[in-house]
C-alpha cells in the first residue's frame, strides 16, 4: 500500500488539473474578462497556488527521512506497513506504562495500609 503522502499527492494533482481545466474553460468562454478586480477568478487562483505549494512541499520531502520534513506531522510519508508496526509498538509501550503506573499505585496503597496497621498496633 502507498503512504498517505503519496495518496495525497495524487489527490492534489487531480484537484489542480481540475482547477486548471475549469479556469481555462472559463477564460475561453469569456467569463473572466477583467483580471484586475478581485473576484472568483482570484479565489480560484489562490486555491490553486496554495494547493500547488502543498504538492511541491510533499514532493520535495520524498527522499528525506520520515520525521525530518515539516509536513510529516500533518501527512505521513511512511509506508503503511511501517506506520502500522510503529503505531502498534507505541500502543504496547503505552499499555506497559499504564500497567507499571497501576502496579506502582497498588503497591503504594498496600504500603500505606501496612503502615497504618503498624501505627494502629503501636498505640
Amino acid at each position: 500500500m502507498d503512504s498517505p503522502a503519496s495518496r495525497m499527492s495524487r489527490l492534489l494533482s487531480g484537484f489542480i488539473l481540475c482547477l486548471l481545466a475549469v479556469t481555462s474553460i472559463a477564460v475561453i468562454d469569456g467569463r473572466f474578462t477583467d483580471f484586475s478586480e478581485f473576484g472568483v477568478f482570484s479565489v480560484v487562483c489562490a486555491i490553486a497556488v496554495l494547493t500547488s505549494l502543498l504538492l511541491v512541499s510533499l514532493a520535495a520531502g520524498r527522499g528525506k527521512e520520515h520525521g525530518r520534513w515539516p509536513t510529516d506531522s500533518m501527512i505521513s510519508r511512511e509506508p503503511e506497513e511501517a506506520m502500522i508496526s510503529r503505531l502498534e509498538k507505541e500502543r504496547e509501550e503505552a499499555s506497559m506504562q499504564g500497567l507499571s503506573s497501576k502496579w506502582a499505585r497498588m503497591e503504594m496503597e498496600h504500603l500505606e495500609s501496612k503502615h497504618s496497621e503498624e501505627e494502629g498496633a503501636k498505640t
